[in-house]
């Protein structure tokens, strides 16, 4: 049942880790088990717990990432920009903040096939973000 219960199957991960996640309202930096699928990036409270995502974030909604260590004054800051949020996210190291703005770079240009509940036609589209 674990899959289910996850919402994503655990063998689609592309990458995952630890991250510090800045709070939608109180500004707060969280601690949170990042895990990057082809589709979503997802956040859990505990190391591998793949219960109740805290933060879902559809990769086909991503539109930039990059680094953000300068207008933030953190050290290995970086933000994810969606079509409606942006989410400041910080690594542990720089070797690991390189590696996520990658993964996530690399997710967002992968095409994704979207079905239309409308019609059985697939249809590919290529998003590609701009990578600064």
């Amino acid at each position: 049942k674990m899959v289910e219960k996850a919402g994503f199957d655990p063998s689609k991960i592309v990458k995952e880790g630890w991250l510090f996640k800045q709070s939608k309202y109180l500004k707060e930096w969280r601690k949170r088990w990042f895990v990057l699928t082809p589709t979503a990036l997802l956040s859990f409270k505990e190391y591998k717990k793949y219960g109740k995502a805290t933060e879902t974030i559809e990769i086909g909604q991503c539109k930039t990432v990059k680094s953000v260590e300068e207008e933030l004054n953190k050290k290995f800051a970086f933000k994810l920009d969606t079509k409606t949020r942006t989410f400041l996210l910080q690594a542990e190291n720089y070797a690991d903040k390189e590696s996520w703005i990658g993964a996530l770079g690399k997710a967002m240009v992968r095409p994704t096939v979207l079905k239309d509940d409308s019609e059985d036609e697939y249809e590919i589209q290529y998003v590609v973000p701009s990578l600064k």
